[in-house]
């Protein structure tokens, strides 16, 4: 019997450096092409910017895109550890969904009905945004496709969390009636909304081509451009110098858009929020199963369990698209122990995650009820990428305290910590991130839980609040 591990052991995991994105991580489908700007950059650094942006997802693209259309006198750099969109955009299910729905009545206990009602309206409107710009930047090339997400609960009990949220959410939210569509009987048990699926790398790479093209007179992108340290020495115009291997930038302002990794450049940030690195494959069933990917994409939720005798996790969620041009499925999920998923190495494959994603994907369109169990799925390929994960469950955004930084100075801003669902955060909240960096406040639709406060600091931003979120139910290895 594997001995669970201890609070030190957590405490341990939670609070260690993530450090910087490694330099061979595994290899992810999304990236087997790269785009012509994968590894652009200045021939030579500039001295000084006025906005430094550190990430090139799609937080990193929309804060840049802001920036530029609001002040067309600013010079910005963005500065990616590897190539271009490699880290979690470029690294995820490429699912286009909201979950807000069934999160709904665990947002209320936490923040209260107004501010739950405005998390969900964002990420309502983030996805249609998305939508928005994927058919404005990218609308043959990234394979966008409109669908229905069939969130599937396995157990009863997940169901009725999920169907007594929707319920809770359209009594307080009215308007929201019928977003989130409830079908169950003794069979079946599932929560239906609009999403879609797309091609996320092939997506952001066509944002920054554009704002390349654009801006190039202002705008640098500096790939292969880790920043090692950052230091301040005010209070001159340009008082932040980034350091990196190529040589130090100075800039007037810090933008960081590194979810997983922030903890690296913001020490303070450790232990209240945290890496986790989760499993991706590319799978083909080589079957009569007819393509379903121009219609719907799949979420499967369940309990979330720890297994006493091995210490591995049960995630309580695995995720599928299927690709409507070429038949294969996109199939994530983990089954892994708390050492195997709470760092930001994303070189490591869990190949117990690999395994039991193979061997679950043809139940779901194969059925268990045959008298030949399904073969496991064609394995085409498989990865890891690493998300961020925040104490109180929500976004952290907005001006960074010296407390989180550990340097003087208030010119540092950050939108992190998208816990797994960045696709329906992203691309808002780093549009309000930019809007707070050119010195403005945020939206009153905006929900204030988001942002970096003392307050938050001090009750549900904290280290002991995210060791309770990896303190899970045992069970017994059979009943998994």
């Amino acid at each position: 019997m594997r001995p669970q591990q201890t609070r030190d052991e957590i405490v341990r995991l939670l609070t260690a450096d993530p450090g910087l994105p490694v330099a061979s991580p595994t290899q992810s489908y999304w990236q087997r092409d790269p785009h012509a700007l994968a590894s652009t950059r200045s021939p030579v650094l500039p001295r000084t910017v006025d906005i430094a942006i550190i990430g090139s997802g799609v937080t990193g693209a929309s804060v840049s895109k802001a920036i530029l259309e609001n002040d067309p006198k600013l010079r910005v750099a963005l500065f990616e550890a590897r190539t271009l969109c490699s880290g979690a955009t470029g690294r995820n299910g490429g699912q286009l969904a909201t979950a807000a729905g069934g999160d709904y009545s665990s947002l209320v206990a936490n923040f209260g009905a107004e501010t739950a009602g405005k998390i969900v309206n964002l990420t309502i409107k983030t996805t249609s945004k998305m939508r928005e710009m994927i058919l404005k930047y990218a609308p043959t090339s990234c394979d966008f496709q409109d669908t229905t997400k069939i969130r599937v609960y396995l157990d009863s009990a997940s169901f009725q969390a999920a169907k007594s949220s929707v319920e809770q959410l359209e009594r307080d939210h009215p308007l929201l009636k019928g977003e989130f569509k409830i079908i169950g009987s003794q069979k079946i048990k599932l929560c239906c909304i609009a999403a879609g699926s797309v091609w996320p790398y092939r997506f952001i790479t066509k944002v920054f081509e554009a704002l390349l093209e654009q801006h190039r007179a202002r705008f640098t992108i500096e790939t292969n451009t880790p920043v090692t340290s950052i230091t301040y020495d005010g209070p001159g115009s340009h008082p932040y110098q980034l350091h990196t291997p190529r040589g130090t930038v100075r800039c007037t302002k810090v933008i960081h858009c590194t979810n997983g990794y922030a903890g690296h450049l913001l020490p303070g940030l450790r232990g209240c929020m945290f890496p986790l690195t989760g499993s991706m494959t590319v799978q083909n069933l080589q079957s009569s199963i007819p393509n379903r990917g121009t219609s719907y994409s799949w979420g499967f939720h369940y309990l979330m369990r720890q297994d006493y005798q091995t210490g591995k996790i049960m995630d309580g969620l695995q995720y599928l698209i299927q690709s409507p041009k070429s038949n294969l499925f996109f199939f994530g999920g983990d089954y892994a122990t708390w050492e195997e998923l709470l760092h930001a190495d994303d070189s490591r494959m869990c190949d117990t995650s690999v395994d039991v994603l193979q061997k679950t994907l043809p139940l779901y369109f194969e059925g268990k009820e045959k008298d030949v169990p399904p073969q496991k799925g064609k394995l085409v390929s498989a990865w890891t990428g690493t998300m961020g994960f925040s104490a109180d469950g929500v976004p952290v955004v907005g001006q960074v305290p010296s407390s989180l930084s550990l340097r003087r100075g208030s010119g540092e801003f950050a939108a992190v910590a998208f816990n797994g669902y960045g696709m329906p955060n992203c691309w808002l909240v780093g549009e309000v991130l930019a809007k707070l960096a050119l010195g403005g406040t945020a939206p009153e639709w905006f929900p204030d839980c988001y942002l970096i406060t003392d307050k938050r600091l001090q009750t549900s931003l904290t280290l002991e609040r995210s060791i309770g979120e990896v303190q899970l139910p045992e069970v017994q290895a059979s009943k998994i």
